[in-house]
């Protein structure tokens, strides 16, 4: 069963229903879905952190028309205008913290997969969390969590996707699914499909393995000449392979292995290797 509030307030605390909450069918569902969608929020993932703290059920799914502070990693800023599908899936995985960095792999498997299968666009991966296509970058994802001790108390998975915005709303660099394919989408529909193939996808959680294959098998540079940036560092060279924990295995130009958790990657325009 899925039920469906639409808000328009930025806050839990100041929610107003602006329709009577509703029952959607849903068909084959494996999981309980509570679905909560606002017309603006300062960020999805701040709402669905604030919901887990708060008790609220696994599967509860906060999607906003559009976001006035949504980040990425290292709280770059994500722009987020009417026309994308912005939202956050609140999850309570019953893995360690050491386990944390997997959930993001299986999340951008199961967004590419998703949206491959309704879409018919040949999308890929870009390390460490970018949904792309040969264009542009056309999503991405970000996971934040609580965790005691060793335990994750919950985890939210903030999923981003330009989907129905013309290319001049976009920032440089970037592309949308309507840019791509000339077609609208429908939001809820692809959101449904991308929580549902998340949900196939959960089992697989104790078989890291399985996951980063899958990952890396989809990766746009795989194995392409790259650049790292990290910090004050700038390495470059070709990308090897990808282990267990989301860490990158790095050839560099001078033929040592580096083992890379964190930086911003960019292709590079000679495809030697």
């Amino acid at each position: 069963m899925e039920t469906l509030q639409r808000l328009d307030a930025a806050s839990p605390d100041q929610c107003r229903l602006t329709l009577k909450p509703k029952t959607i069918p849903a068909d084959a569902w494996r999981v309980p879905l509570r679905l909560l969608k606002y017309k603006t929020l300062e960020s999805t993932n701040t709402t669905a952190y604030q919901l887990g703290e708060r008790g609220s059920p696994e599967w509860t799914v906060v999607v906003a028309d559009r976001q006035t502070k949504g980040r990425g990693r290292n709280k770059n800023k994500w722009e987020s205008v009417k026309g994308g599908l912005w939202f956050s899936i609140l999850l309570r995985p019953r893995i360690s913290s050491a386990k944390l960095s997997i959930l993001q792999f299986l999340a951008a498997n199961a967004t590419r997969q998703a949206l491959e299968d309704e879409t018919r666009l040949k999308i890929q991966l870009k390390w460490p969390n970018d949904l792309v296509t040969n264009r542009g970058k056309l999503g991405g994802i970000l996971v934040e969590s609580k965790t005691t001790v060793d335990k994750v108390a919950f985890a939210v998975i903030g999923i981003g996707i330009n989907l129905n915005q013309r290319q001049d709303a976009l920032p440089k660099g970037a592309v949308s699914l309507l840019r791509e394919t000339r077609t609208r989408y429908e939001r809820l529909r692809l959101l449904r499909a991308i929580v549902h193939t998340t949900a196939t996808k959960l089992d697989d959680l104790d078989k890291p393995s399985s996951i980063m294959k899958e990952w890396w098998r989809n990766c746009i540079h795989r194995p392409f000449h790259v650049q790292i940036t990290c910090h004050n560092e700038t390495v470059s060279g070709i990308t090897r392979s990808i282990d267990e924990e989301g860490t990158l295995l790095l050839e560099t130009d001078d033929h040592k292995v580096r083992r890379i958790s964190e930086g911003t990657l960019r292709l590079l325009d000679d495809q030697s290797g």
